[in-house]
């Protein structure tokens, strides 16, 4: 894969080869039980070295921090790997591929208005890119990345090696985690609940693969829209779709439910709401507690929104704020609280039909809960009371 295409099919045919022989080797590398570091480190260094591209880098989704952490790279500066993150929203290159489970190609990322230009990209004069999801049991475990200095046009043969790639370094990964858990699977539960958590996991897979497809066929509509309007309005819809889709990432199974640890769910939703509006900084505060999925995901939804709506309308890029979300329980009075709360330019009396304060009405009803609004001498805050699961 040189920068320059070659000119003949004779070219062509040497390069696919040149594939096959690295994922032949690849594969027989994978199948030792090599500890992930080293898995991931040995894959980046052949990458590049089969496609003649100095940047390669493997990303690890970390849904309770909401981003996707460097673990391995070859061709990046000192201090990426082991600390560089990305969002993974859908205007990033990597949190596109995480969220809709394929391949993400661009060849020309700082003029691609469909995309945002990280500054880790910057600093490394990206200009064409690849991304290809690595999957472990079915679910996004993280992504392959290759990424060019010069422009690039990846053609199919170069994104199949890649895919491939990636599902042998998924495969090592899983190979190994099964190694070092088998034992405490065994000893965990009984035969019945195991095979209760199996039927689980694979619906939440099943949903979670439905959602991945309805935030890809939301980002088509959207870039086939030629009204800003409408485009907003998709992207409203795919921020709402990928907020349910975090709470099914963290999603537990204890004591025969379905439960979310709602605090790591704020973190992780808040961390990928507009997460290129530098200027404004967003806290979350959150006391340790799990609630149930069915009450997880029409909360999230309501924090959604309102850090959404605190974006939109309580800052201007010349002067910046804070958002800050707060979750806590009262054990005495069997309730929870979520206050959203920034310190912006306030937004005034809340037009009743506005379709904002319409969806947080009804979300806060399916939670049987109660909407405070206050008005401080700066900004707005809102704070939704729900009972807590027995």
């Amino acid at each position: 894969m040189s920068k320059k295409r070659e000119p003949n099919i004779e070219a062509k045919l040497a390069r696919i080869l040149e594939y096959q022989r690295a994922l032949s080797a690849f594969s027989r590398i994978a199948s030792e039980a090599l500890p992930p570091d080293r898995l991931m480190q040995h894959a980046c260094a052949q990458v590049s070295r089969v496609t003649d591209i100095e940047h390669t880098k493997v990303l690890r989704y970390r849904p309770d921090k909401g981003d996707a952490l460097v673990v391995a790279g070859v061709g990046w500066k000192p201090g990426v790997v082991g600390t560089a993150t990305l969002p993974i929203d859908t205007a990033s290159p990597p949190g596109r591929s995480i969220q809709t489970a394929a391949p993400v190609v661009i060849e020309d990322l700082p003029n691609d208005p469909e995309y945002r230009f990280s500054q880790l990209l910057r600093d490394h004069r990206i200009i064409s890119l690849v991304n290809v999801p690595v999957m472990v049991d079915g679910q996004n475990w993280g992504v392959l990345e290759v990424d060019a200095e010069q422009p690039h046009a990846f053609d199919l043969e170069d994104v199949e090696f890649l895919t491939t790639y990636a599902n042998i370094i998924g495969t090592g990964l899983a190979r190994f985690e099964a190694e070092q858990t088998g034992v405490r699977q065994a000893q965990e539960h009984t035969a019945a609940d195991t095979v209760w958590k199996t039927l689980v996991r694979e619906l939440q897979h099943r949903t979670k693969n439905n959602l991945q497809t309805i935030i890809a066929f939301l980002a088509f509509q959207r870039r086939a829209e030629v009204n800003e309007e409408s485009k907003q309005r998709f992207a409203t819809a795919m921020n709402q779709v990928q907020a349910i889709a975090l709470a099914h990432d963290q999603l537990s199974l204890l004591d025969g439910r379905s439960d979310v640890e709602f605090g790591a769910y704020l973190r992780s939703l808040c961390a990928n709401i507009a997460p290129n509006k530098s200027y404004v900084t967003v806290e979350v505060e959150a006391s340790a507690a799990t609630i149930p999925l069915d009450r997880a995901v029409p909360a999230g939804l309501i924090v959604n929104e309102l850090v959404t709506n605190a974006f939109k309308y309580a800052f201007d890029e010349d002067r910046g704020g804070l958002i800050r979300v707060t979750f806590s329980t009262n054990l005495q009075t069997g309730e929870a609280c979520i206050t959203v709360e920034d310190n912006g330019k306030g937004m005034g009396t809340p037009h009743r039909a506005g379709l904002g304060l319409k969806l947080i009405e009804s979300l806060a009803q399916q939670l049987a809960g109660r909407i405070e609004r206050e008005h401080p001498q700066r900004g707005v805050r809102t704070s939704i009371w729900f009972p807590l699961p027995v």
